[in-house]
C-alpha cells in the first residue's frame, strides 16, 4: 500500500511528498492554492509562488509529508529539543529530531523533525495518522 516518494523542482527548489505520511489536514492547500492544488495534476506546482514562499507553507505541514530544499539546503524545523503535542480528538503530534523504533523488531521506522501519529487505532498507515479519526469521530476520554 506504500506510495512512492513525488519529487517536483523549479530553480533550485525541490519539493518532496510522501503519500504515506500525509494526514490531509490541507495546510499547504488552504494557504497556498496556487501551488498546492489536489484536484490539478501535477498536484504541486513549484513555479506558481516564490521559493521562500512555498517553504514558508512546507514547513507548517504537520505530519512531515512535505519537505523542501532549495539548492540543495534542506528547509526543515530546526528546533533541538523535542515537543509531542496531543491533538484534541486526534493524533499525537511529534516536533524535533526523532527517532521512531519498530519496538519487535528495533528496526528505525523513521527519522524526522515532524510527525503525527495516529491515536485512534483507526488508521491504515499505523503508527501513522491518516485523518481516520475524523472519520471515525474519535473523541478523547472526559
Amino acid at each position: 500500500m506504500a506510495r512512492h516518494l513525488q519529487v517536483y523542482t523549479h530553480d533550485g527548489l525541490r519539493v518532496t511528498f510522501e503519500p504515506a505520511r500525509c494526514i490531509h489536514a490541507a495546510t499547504c492547500v488552504r494557504h497556498l492554492p496556487a501551488v498546492f492544488d489536489a484536484q490539478a495534476r501535477p498536484w504541486i506546482r513549484p513555479d506558481a509562488a516564490t521559493p521562500e514562499e512555498i517553504i514558508a507553507i512546507v514547513q507548517r505541514c504537520p505530519s512531515g509529508a512535505l519537505k523542501a530544499e532549495l539548492d540543495g539546503t534542506p528547509h526543515d524545523l530546526t528546533r533541538a529539543d523535542v515537543e509531542v503535542a496531543v491533538e484534541r480528538h486526534g493524533p499525537l503530534v511529534v516536533r524535533g529530531p526523532v527517532t521512531l523504533v519498530d519496538e519487535a523488531t528495533g528496526a528505525t521506522v523513521v527519522e524526522d523533525r515532524r510527525m503525527v501519529l495516529c491515536r485512534c487505532g483507526q488508521s491504515a498507515k499505523k503508527p501513522f495518522c491518516d485523518g481516520a479519526h475524523r472519520r471515525v469521530h474519535f473523541r478523547d476520554p472526559a
